[in-house]
């Protein structure tokens, strides 16, 4: 164990000020940059579980994938290393807390809310399936919520790479049995995407309830009622829930990893149209046009929700709005315009070089309403909101 790490510099550059949670292989602490003055979370494994290869190869592999993953909806790694036999991975720090606090706070949540943050997660999970990444831990504890509302998938420690060998030597159950797909208990090695969606499903059950939708005395029963047990119906607990979220869940949760959702994008399509359906009709969006300042370009805004940024075919990243931009300030998914509750909304995707509307820099992930004439910055690129 890490019992007397706290006041500690890692790596000549990190003081470890406070523990903020300790598991079976690591402590999570937060740690100031004394370079920048910047707070980070730094994972730091056991010094003693550090000498079990398959443990120590697994923490590596965690690092290996997070320096592949660049999503708003994943956690970014900063820095990783071995220090003097302290093994350490250094994250942004998010302030906020998980799922589980929320659900266990508060109870089970309103709809709309827990729809909004599952579409987010499964979002963060879109980027490792394009990135051949399976995280095999989805559960309320990995999944984080700032204080501004935005979801990140955290502790990639049990992933799997599909162009990495695999680390452990039998076919092992690999997860945590509340949130685990029947395919995951059955072939470990194999469970792929789906077998993240089936536990993300069973997140946003636990999200509407207060709890999942299977238990047990013991691991054995909970697993057992995965594999065979009717999927519930979420009406039968909470008979507010529309029925088309009872229809997801049902789909969602099938048996068969071949029954249910294909990929991220099918899974959020489909709980996207169930919060279109809550919502009701949306208001037919104002004519307006983004017009950028120095080339002329005019892009009309057809749609409500609309992505701008730059074009990256490498990495299947094709924006709404494909700006030509000559200052390689621009995001691939630098900034987002919303027409929301009748009026046009201007959001930063928290991209690298800064939204600014009228010359002030906007947070990441915080709608700002936009008016005819506004003046908007996409990093250096200066465009001009117009109604028409």
């Amino acid at each position: 164990m890490n019992n007397d790490l706290v006041g500690r510099t890692i790596n000549g550059r990190y003081k470890l000020i406070d523990e903020r949670g300790s598991g079976s292989f690591g402590s999570v602490y937060i740690a100031r940059d004394m370079l920048t003055n910047y707070l980070y979370a730094a994972k730091i494994m056991h010094l003693d579980q550090a000498e079990d290869s398959e443990l120590l190869e697994r923490f590596k592999r965690e690092a290996y994938i997070l320096q592949r993953l660049n999503d708003p909806h994943v956690a970014r790694l900063v820095d990783y290393g071995n220090d003097g036999g302290i093994y350490f991975i250094i994250l942004h720090h998010i302030d906020g807390q998980n799922l589980k606090w929320y659900i266990e706070t508060y109870g089970p949540m309103e709809v709309l809310r827990a729809l909004n943050y599952i579409i987010q997660a499964a979002e963060g999970l879109d980027a490792a399936f394009k990135a051949g990444i399976v995280h095999r831990d989805i559960k309320p504890l990995n999944i984080l919520v700032s204080n501004k509302g935005v979801v990140k998938i955290v502790d990639f420690g049990l992933s799997r790479s599909m162009d990495t060998p695999t680390i452990t030597t039998s076919n092992k159950f690999m997860g945590t049995a509340y949130y685990s797909a029947p395919e995951q208990v059955q072939q470990g090695h194999t469970a792929d995407v789906r077998a993240d969606l089936y536990s993300l499903a069973v997140v946003f059950f636990e999200c509407l309830t207060g709890r999942p939708p299977y238990a047990g005395g013991t691991i054995v029963d909970i697993i057992f009622k995965h594999l065979n047990d009717p999927i519930p119906s979420i009406n039968r607990q909470r008979p507010d829930v529309p029925p088309e979220i009872d229809s997801f869940l049902q789909r969602a949760l099938a048996k068969s990893p071949y029954a249910r959702y294909q990929t991220p994008r099918e899974f959020i399509s489909a709980l996207e149209e169930v919060q279109q359906i809550i919502r009701g009709p949306v208001s037919r969006p104002i004519q307006a046009r983004l017009v950028i300042v120095t080339s002329g370009q005019t892009f009309p805004l057809n749609g409500e929700k609309l992505i701008i940024g730059r074009e990256d075919p490498k990495h299947e990243i094709h924006p709404d709005i494909q700006i030509d931009d000559q200052t390689m300030t621009l995001g691939r998914k630098h900034a987002r315009l919303l027409f929301q509750d009748g009026k046009w909304m201007v959001e930063d995707r928290n991209s690298r070089n800064k939204t600014r509307l009228n010359g002030k820099n906007l947070s990441p992930y915080e709608l700002q309403p936009l008016k005819d004439g506004d003046t908007l910055h996409f990093g250096r690129v200066e465009a001009r909101f117009e109604m028409r």
